[in-house]
This record gives C-alpha cells, sequence and structure tokens, in this order.
C-alpha cells in the first residue's frame, strides 16, 4: 500500500513540475491579463518557482528517503511562496498598487527560517499561507454583487481556502504524525491545486481579466467623472455595429479603449455601468448575437465558419460562449 501511495505522489509530483512550466510559459506568452506587468511576471515567476521546488523536495523523499523537514531551504521555499503569492495577486488584482517601504513586512517571516526551530517555523509557514488564502476569499467573496458568474471563482478560491486549513491542520500535527504522511498529503494537495487552476483557466479563460475588472469596478474610484458618457456610449455602439470590431479575434480592452481615446479603466467602467456586465461579457454577447443571426441567415455556412467570422480564436470556444448564452449548441438553435 505504501509503494501505491508513494508511486501517486511521485506521479502527481510530475504532473505539478510540467504543469507549473505549462502556467509559466502561457502567463510569459499567451496570457492577454491587462494588469500583467514585470511585478507580476516576477511575482508569478517566483511563486510558481518556489512551489516546484518544494515538490522537487518531495521527490527527494519519494525516492531517496530524504527529509525535506529537515533542511533549511524547504523551510525556506515554505516561507517563500505565501508572500509571492499575496503580491502576485495584488498586482494582479489592483493596478494601482505600489510597493511601499512597510511592504517588506511580508517578507520578514521568510529571514526567521534559518533562527527558528521546524516545530515553529512549518505550521507558522502554513499559518500565513491560509491567511492570505482567505484574504483572497474575502476579496472574491466581495465582488459577489458585481458578477452574475461570481460562483465559478468563490468555489475555486474557496476549495484553495479549504485545502490551506487542512495542510495547516497537517502542519501544527507535525510532531504527533509521521512524517511520511504529510508529504504525501501536501504533494497531493499542491497536485490537486494546479489542477484546478489549469481547469478554470480551460473553462473560463477570461477569468484573470473578469477579476481584475470587477476588482477594478468594486474598490477604485470612479474615473468616469470628466467623460461624456452619452457620447461615449455612442462611440462604442458605432465602433461595435458600424465598424464590426467584436470581428477582430485579438480584440481586447485595451484596443478598444485606444480607439475610444479612453483608459482601459474608463472603457471597463463604462462598459459595466451602462451594460450591467464586464468587457469580456460585452464582447461575448455581441459576438453570439452575430452569430445567432448567421446561423439563421446563412443555413449552408459551416459552424467553423460562422464562429471565425464573428470573432471567436477557436470553435471551442464559440461553443462554450454560445451554450453558455443560450443554453443550447449552435447545431441545435440551428436546427430549432
Amino acid at each position: 500500500m505504501d509503494d501505491i501511495f508513494s508511486l501517486i505522489s511521485v506521479l502527481n509530483t510530475g504532473f505539478s513540475l510540467i504543469i507549473a512550466i505549462i502556467l509559466m510559459v502561457c502567463y510569459f506568452f499567451f496570457m492577454n491579463s491587462q494588469t500583467k506587468t514585470p511585478f507580476t511576471i516576477i511575482s508569478c515567476s517566483l511563486f510558481l518557482i518556489a512551489v516546484s521546488g518544494l515538490q522537487l523536495f518531495h521527490l527527494s523523499h519519494f525516492t531517496h528517503q530524504q527529509e525535506p523537514l529537515d533542511m533549511i531551504a524547504y523551510r525556506a521555499l515554505l516561507f517563500c511562496a505565501p508572500p509571492m503569492f499575496y503580491f502576485f495577486c495584488r498586482f494582479l488584482l489592483f493596478s494601482d498598487y505600489r510597493l511601499k517601504p512597510y511592504s517588506i513586512m511580508h517578507l520578514m517571516p521568510f529571514f526567521t527560517v534559518w533562527f527558528l526551530p521546524k516545530e515553529v517555523a512549518v505550521p507558522l509557514a502554513f499559518l500565513i499561507g491560509t491567511s492570505y488564502c482567505f484574504w483572497m476569499l474575502h476579496i472574491i467573496y466581495g465582488l459577489k454583487n458585481q458578477r452574475k458568474k461570481f460562483n465559478i471563482e468563490f468555489f475555486f478560491f474557496a476549495f484553495f481556502a479549504l485545502l490551506a486549513v487542512a495542510v495547516l491542520i497537517f502542519g501544527f500535527s507535525l510532531t504527533y504524525i509521521d512524517s511520511a504522511y504529510f508529504y504525501h498529503f501536501y504533494t497531493n494537495g499542491l497536485a490537486l491545486a494546479f489542477a484546478l487552476i489549469t481547469a478554470a483557466l480551460i473553462i473560463y479563460p477570461d477569468l484573470l481579466n473578469e477579476l481584475t475588472e470587477v476588482v477594478s469596478q468594486r474598490y477604485s474610484k470612479s474615473t468616469l467623472g470628466s467623460i461624456n458618457i452619452d457620447k461615449q456610449v455612442a462611440r462604442l455602439d458605432e465602433l461595435m455595429q458600424r465598424d464590426r470590431m467584436y470581428q477582430n479575434e485579438n480584440l481586447n480592452l485595451s484596443k478598444l479603449a485606444e480607439a475610444m481615446e479612453l483608459s482601459g479603466h474608463q472603457l471597463s467602467e463604462l462598459i459595466n455601468s451602462h451594460f450591467g456586465m464586464s468587457f469580456s461579457q460585452y464582447l461575448r454577447e455581441l459576438r453570439v448575437n452575430e452569430a445567432k443571426q448567421l446561423l439563421k441567415n446563412e443555413p449552408e455556412a459551416s459552424i467553423l465558419s460562422i464562429s471565425m467570422e464573428t470573432g471567436f480564436k477557436s470553435q471551442s470556444n464559440f461553443y462554450a460562449a454560445f451554450k453558455d448564452l443560450t443554453g443550447i449548441s449552435p447545431g441545435a438553435f440551428r436546427k430549432k
């Protein structure tokens, strides 16, 4: 039985390392996050590197029977991952966030690892990580009135928070349980977290942009004080209905804001306040409404050609958006 557990843990370690690399590459080169900056890239990289380092230590335990908890480097990574997670979330969600002198307080626990015994250091590291998870959960919960599809984000972050609590309990129980149980639980817990993150981004590709937009609207001051709202709404309608900018599969908030001579935050707030939805939702509705007309008026056109004509990057994204907004697939809609 121990051999089976070890095999599962080794496989999940490899899975975690591969997914960490994929997530890092995708965020660097393919994710069009509106708030992607050097700070988010650095903090994201350090977080993924820290978690990957932890998994490598776990792998050394399963294959060579080493004790990572006895190693300073392992405990240092335990203290490095939580503040990097915090800084990544801060820079990602709050575009106006800037490092202050007191920001170094988040890094101070990292420097205590060389002085604290492992019986104190390990529970403290998990306590800090759990507090950051609940901080993020509190922010997401505060958005429930701003976003209709809030339940998706809340489910994932609630799960992460519960996982963090479970690991915290294991961390406080280290003096009473075999450390091997801790390594198995922590390894597979991290792998499960990676799997959930990957699933969330596949199911909901605009997750980061949606969160960024809604957090900005919820926690920032209005940026529309000097804007002629009616004029800008008319301009937006002109760009979308006459110029059909939504047909551009690479259209994003920044490009549309530039065409309207607004900032990204102004356009995001304008769409939210006037249409009651985020930019991503607004764009999806325009594309799906156009697709519905094409499905009715062009019965010979293929589903793929219609998805491309309406600005979707792939047929799978088109199917997902169409079914989400109409409740049925494009093919069923055409038959109906």
